[in-house]
């Protein structure tokens, strides 16, 4: 088995060799490098197009403006380009390294339409990576909210291969994934809730972001350990010229930002917040939630130094916090912390080095006010990493990364004790759980032919699971219980458990038909060593995180993916279809009834699944004009089955069934219509499949007691989901780059009412069973929302 193994290796290894060869220039390469700046405001311009007109080279600018672009000796016509400015066409002579820095002049006319700006026009068919999505911010701030809270995550639902469990619900899945395989990373580091309010708001205000970008597939290698989906938020580096204020006022909630330079062009700072007072909306509602009581807050901060042209350090902060609570009942809060410094150097002109420290940190706590019943309930994960990641461009047709990481986890699973001495809550805490993650990597990407580019990654991570702590032993060839214990092995601290690793290949290619179609190809696999513990429908307070340890594997995932692109009248329509297939390993499964909080052998209510999941999403995007917004379509399937060799633990009979998230048919709808000038009119149109749930068939009675009884677990469905959101902005600039400005969002969210349901309950009524259904937002919900940037 090694053998085979290490023949496979080779054989990469010699494949790998072989396209590095091919790829060496057999000519003198001259670089050209500049930075492109506005005229007025001498700011940069970030993410413009610069293209080498009669080749395949461009290149697009980075958060400093600067561009690098190694071209043979020759001459060339050189268009620089950037939405909201007026291109500009040079004449360049290169017989030797040349510098060329251009300023762009604002284009005042491009306030008479719209155009979608977070991505490069033809980035969907010149760039290899395919199922990614890119949001533009300020376009964010348009589309119609509930409660007009401009909100990252829930626009990101209306991509296709991404769904929701349900309105209101936390987190979000990827492609049949749940709702723990999504790694959410705010400059490098791990947000382990992205909630506010039980799931109705995301935690990272746009306010501060720059640039939103959620991987489907085709992960890179640099990043690995969760399953489904990387999703990069980057906040924005501050003002260097000048103080800036912006931030916004919405029905629920007041956000600020201030930005500008402590030392001009050399050191800016960012720091930003929100606050929420969403009681008055709640005692609107009619019977005893009105007597609820919510809160919360997130901030955002981040320094920025230039050392010189080639060094960048910067160091970026993050809070947020929730409580709810119910009245003389139970009190939930939730708190997320996270820090983040980062080195970038370039070493050379094709040499790049980022270096990262990141902390992040997760808590819950619970206290139940009853005086005879007070507790304080508690859990809680740490992550702390150290990362490096290097990057090698030797010419343009071929670029190297390589890195390595070391993660330490630290999981408090569960704490209770009594609020007070009058409580009879009995003291219980769980040992925490220890546990090791490193990972290396190696990627290289060659332009084969100006048609044709491969891509290929190879990580190898691996995991231990460390003391102190004790493990149970359980007897063999029968479930594992309580009872079944044979013996508990002890472990002291910083002792090997168990320990876990292997390789996580990377692949992608792309052929490009002609210069406005291409075929893409990728597969990836990826490993997840921690594990969301939930039996709930949507993300709550009470879930905890546990890592991988003797009874709980790592979970494992092999992606593929096929897509076809092809964009029409000069880009202005983007179209894309794309296939996968998704299989699953050691998913953790629970039985029937398990018990999961304060568990001290939560193994024994765990059980081993595995699943699949494939589809297809179509979609379609306009860019520029008075009508700009996107369709899409996704037919998708996930489905679960649990792999266990005893009967008694077996749901549906060992075979594949719907996943708590499978909703096979999703329709999504969105645009923005310019009606004049500074007013547009946005509209979300959404339709999806309901969600699986297990309905009661029958009853029947047992020694005097009533019984219910289940059909197949997922078996039914609640109803489909739709919902209809209209919104009016006014914008007050008069150019695209214009800096100061004010939104004015007035919003319809669910014009129609339409009463989604999110659960459905059953009841007892004089031997009847009856069914009730509960919908988060049962009505229209108008609001107004000013938004502005001083």
């Amino acid at each position: 088995m090694n053998g085979f193994k290490y023949r496979h290796l080779l054989v990469f290894a010699c494949f790998y060799l072989f396209l590095a060869l091919v790829t060496i220039p057999a000519f003198a390469q001259f670089k050209l490098t500049g930075t492109l700046t506005d005229e007025a405001t001498q700011k940069p311009v970030v993410a413009a197009n610069i293209v080498v007109q009669n080749t395949s080279k461009g290149a697009i600018t980075n958060e400093q403006g600067n561009f690098s672009l190694l071209l043979p000796a020759g001459n060339y016509q050189i268009t620089f380009s950037s939405v909201g400015y007026q291109p500009q066409t040079r004449q360049v002579q290169i017989s030797q390294d040349t510098r060329l820095d251009v300023a762009l002049l604002q284009d005042n006319k491009q306030m008479d339409e719209l155009t979608i700006t977070g991505k490069a026009a033809d980035q969907n068919i010149k760039s290899i990576q395919m199922s990614k999505i890119q949001l533009d911010m300020l376009d964010i701030k348009k589309i119609p909210v509930a409660l007009g809270e401009s909100d990252i995550i829930k626009v990101l639902m209306l991509q296709p291969g991404v769904t929701t469990v349900g309105e209101g619900a936390g987190g979000f899945n990827v492609r049949g994934g749940r709702v723990d395989q999504n790694l959410i990373l705010l400059e490098g580091a791990p947000l382990f809730n992205t909630s506010h309010l039980l799931g109705f708001f995301a935690s990272v205000s746009p306010e501060a972001i720059q640039d939103v970008s959620l991987y489907k597939g085709g992960i890179p290698a640099q990043y690995g350990g969760r399953l489904s989906s990387l999703l990069t938020l980057k906040m924005r580096p501050g003002n260097p010229e000048k103080l800036m204020l912006s931030g916004g006022i919405s029905p629920i909630s007041t956000r600020l930002l201030l930005e500008g330079p402590i030392l001009k062009n050399k050191l800016t700072f960012l720091v930003g917040g929100r606050i929420a007072y969403p009681n008055w909306i709640i005692r609107a509602f009619p019977g005893d939630t009105k007597k609820n009581k919510a809160f919360f807050y997130d901030f955002n901060g981040k320094l920025q130094y230039k050392v010189n042209d080639k060094n960048f350090t910067s160091l970026t902060l993050y809070r947020s916090f929730d409580n709810f609570k119910f009245p003389e009942d139970t009190l939930y809060s939730w708190q997320s912390n996270a820090a983040s410094w980062q080195w970038n150097s370039l070493l050379s002109d094709k040499i790049a080095v980022t270096i990262n420290a990141i902390h992040s940190e997760y808590g819950f706590n619970t206290e139940g006010l009853k005086a005879d019943y007070g507790f304080k309930l508690s859990s809680a994960i740490q992550h702390q990493e150290i990362k490096a990641d290097f990057s090698y461009t030797p010419n343009p047709r071929h670029k190297l990364d390589a890195g390595a990481s070391v993660i330490q986890y630290q999981i408090s699973p569960g704490e209770i004790k009594p609020a007070s001495s009058e409580s009879n809550i009995n003291p219980q805490k769980l040992e925490k759980e220890f546990g090791v993650e490193q990972a290396a990597y190696l990627s290289e990407q060659w332009n084969l032919l100006p048609e044709v580019s491969v891509q290929m990654g190879l990580r190898y991570s691996w995991f231990n699971n460390k003391g102190a702590g004790q493990v149970n032993v359980y007897e063999e060839n029968v479930p594992r219980s309580a009872e079944t214990i044979s013996d508990t092995l002890h472990f002291r601290k910083g002792q090997s458990i168990k320990t876990y690793g292997g390789w996580e290949p990377r692949l992608a290619l792309r052929i490009g038909i002609n210069d406005k179609t291409a075929i893409k190809l990728n597969y990836n696999r990826t490993r997840q060593y921690l594990h969301l513990i939930s039996n709930t429908t949507a993300i709550s307070p009470v879930d905890f995180w546990k890592v991988s340890d003797r009874y709980v594997p790592p979970q494992i995932a092999d992606q593929v993916g096929i897509g076809f692109f092809k964009n029409l009248k000069n880009n202005t329509w983007e179209t894309s279809i794309e296939g996968f297939y998704k299989d699953m390993q050691s998913l953790v499964e629970y039985k029937n009834g398990a018990r999961l909080l304060l568990n001290p052998t939560i193994e024994t209510d765990l059980l081993p699944g595995k699943g699949k999941a494939y589809g297809v999403e179509l979609s379609v995007h306009k860019n520029t004009g008075r009508l700009t917004g996107q369709g899409s379509y996704t037919f998708s399937r996930s489905l679960v089955a649990l792999q266990t060799p005893y009967a008694i633990e077996q749901v549906n009979n060992g075979h594949y069934f719907p996943a708590t998230f499978d909703r096979p048919h999703n329709l999504a709808l969105s645009g923005l219509y310019l009606l004049s000038k500074g007013w547009t009119l946005a509209t979300n149109f959404v339709y999806t499949t309901g969600r699986p749930a297990t309905y009661p068939d029958g009853k029947y009675i047992l020694n005097e007691v009533p019984v219910v009884n289940y059909s197949r677990r997922n078996a039914d469905r609640i109803p489909d989901y739709h919902r209809l959101d209209v919104s009016f902005t006014k914008d007050t600039r008069k150019t695209k780059n214009q800096e100061k400005y004010q939104l004015w969002v007035v919003s319809f969210y669910n014009l129609y009412a339409r009463k989604n349901p999110y659960s459905i309950y059953f009841t007892n009524d004089r031997s009847l069973t009856k069914s009730y259904k509960l919908s988060v937002f049962g009505t229209i919900i108008p609001s107004l929302t000013w938004n502005f940037n001083f």
